[in-house]
């Protein structure tokens, strides 16, 4: 294996551990560190499709990944809006781009795909105003996605390049068993986040004192 596939399998299982589990009540801790896997795996992406390079596996790649990371990670730290829009952006993308290179449109298509339904659940978790369940639901089904994409990974079940259009892109790939592993541990996921919401009746939503820019 790899030394970029450990070091995606890693990031990927923990921090989708993290966010799945603990998605709601380390809101404003976790989704910056989520934002900056996506906009890795996203930048590495779309270097790879549009610069010719490799995924994940050129300086170039890296970077543009990087980049896009720290960018997202500090709009969703700093600013409500951008916290909400990627909350739900980030889930939207990697669905409907991972969904679309599985089946075997992959490319610009692909691409497509994945901008367009994350701009469509973005604006509708912005309209909701992010209850408290909208967003166990998104952080449990996006993280449960990572840990199991990670894990695969590590266990040489997936390459890099099966989640260069997102990480459910591997869970489509692998078939039934992986798929089944991730609704598995995004219910348990729920269920556990959900303990908490009920010991917090009063916070419905992400609260936006909590940033520096509501």
């Amino acid at each position: 294996m790899s030394l970029e596939g450990i070091i995606v399998g890693l990031l990927a299982a923990a921090i989708g551990a993290a966010f799945a589990f603990y998605g709601l009540k380390l809101f404003v801790i976790l989704l910056p560190i989520w934002g900056f896997l996506v906009g890795l795996m996203a930048g590495a992406s779309w270097g790879a499709e549009f610069l010719g390079e490799g995924f994940l596996g050129t300086v170039t790649s890296w970077g543009i990944g990087i980049v896009l990371g720290l960018v997202l990670a500090v709009l969703s730290y700093f600013w409500y809006y951008g916290a909400v829009i990627l909350l739900g952006a980030s889930v939207g993308y990697t669905l409907g781009a991972g969904l679309m290179a599985a089946i075997g449109l992959d490319g610009f298509l692909s691409v497509v795909v994945g901008l367009i339904v994350a701009a469509v659940v973005g604006f509708g978790v912005l309209v909701l105003a992010v209850p408290a369940f909208l967003v166990v639901f998104l952080s449990a089904i996006g993280g449960a996605a990572a840990v199991v994409n990670g894990v695969l990974i590590l266990l040489g079940r997936v390459a890099l390049e099966d989640v260069d259009f997102g990480l459910t892109q591997g869970l489509y790939k692998e078939g039934v068993i992986a798929i089944v592993a991730w609704i598995v541990i995004a219910v348990v996921a729920m269920w556990w986040q959900l303990r908490e919401v009920a010991d917090m009746s009063a916070r419905l939503s992400v609260p936006r004192e909590e940033y520096r820019i509501a």
